[in-house]
């Protein structure tokens, strides 16, 4: 099986404990970080592994953090995402038996070593009961397309680089000027071409996070999507990931402008 694995600093050991765990038992572990007890903000590992699972990328996926419940949060907000808050063997039973569970996320502060691998190894192994439940289920799908109707979501837009050795600085990574030229490349893209005929300009990026390294040879992917839209400026997410090691490199956003003739900030055109 394919597992997606994040946490935050605080959950950083056990993710490592419980990723080497699943890769004995045979699963194909994919880890998006954090990648040190350095203190980070979750949200930005935890949102693509659980996008990996809800785009089938991966089966199933395991977050963490000091109490696991800031990850579940965040990993429920992707759509199609079931993440539970486990504490023990008998909560990530029923986490699959009942609600058919993709996620879970658990608290590295609340538990000992052998209790997290428990209950990781009881979810894995427990079926969905389906039954009484599964009419449950689609229920919260209803409930959650019926969110995305009200607040329309915009298309991912994806560009593909080849690290070349004139993209590295003198210590061989790559050069963070070319990241957050295409950074804005990615967001003015994603912007202009969720609203035709308008003519952004980019205000300011926001928390530009520089979160793994690549090198030369290898390949990433870009991507950018409308996150929100006021009425002359959107919120664009940008993110990359390694295509080799599925590791983030960086995640930002940016607040583009739509301006008139003039340059002065004007209504976007065919806005929601």
């Amino acid at each position: 099986m394919k597992i997606s694995i994040a946490s935050d600093h605080a959950g950083y050991r056990y993710k490592q404990l419980i990723a080497e765990f699943l890769t004995k038992l045979g699963h194909e572990v994919h880890d998006f970080g954090t990648d040190s007890e350095e203190p980070v903000d979750y949200p930005r590992f935890i949102g693509p592994a659980a996008q990996a699972v809800s785009a089938g990328k991966c089966e199933a996926g395991v977050v963490l953090g000091g109490s696991g419940n800031g990850e579940a949060i965040a990993a429920n907000k992707v759509d199609g995402i079931r993440c539970a808050v486990c504490w023990s063997v008998e909560s990530a039973q029923l986490a699959r038996r009942h609600n058919n569970a993709n996620m879970i996320a658990l608290g590295q502060r609340t538990m000992p070593p052998d209790t997290a691998l428990a209950i990781v190894a009881a979810w894995l192994d427990t079926p969905f009961e389906g039954g009484r439940h599964a009419p449950r289920l689609s229920e919260i799908a209803g409930i959650e397309a019926s969110a995305s109707k009200e607040s329309p979501t915009f298309g991912i837009h994806e560009k593909t680089l080849l690290i070349r050795p004139e993209f590295l600085n003198h210590h061989g990574g790559l050069f963070g000027g070319y990241m957050m030229e295409w950074a804005d490349d990615m967001a003015f893209n994603a912007a202009s071409l969720s609203f035709h005929g308008a003519a952004f300009v980019t205000r300011r990026f926001d928390a530009f996070d520089f979160i793994s390294s690549v090198r030369s040879g290898d390949i990433i992917k870009i991507y950018a999507r409308v996150e929100a839209v006021g009425s002359t400026s959107c919120r664009v997410a940008v993110w990359c990931l390694n295509a080799r090691t599925e590791a983030q490199v960086f995640r930002t956003e940016a607040v583009m402008v739509n301006i008139d003739g003039s340059g002065k900030k004007a209504p976007i055109p065919g806005r929601h």
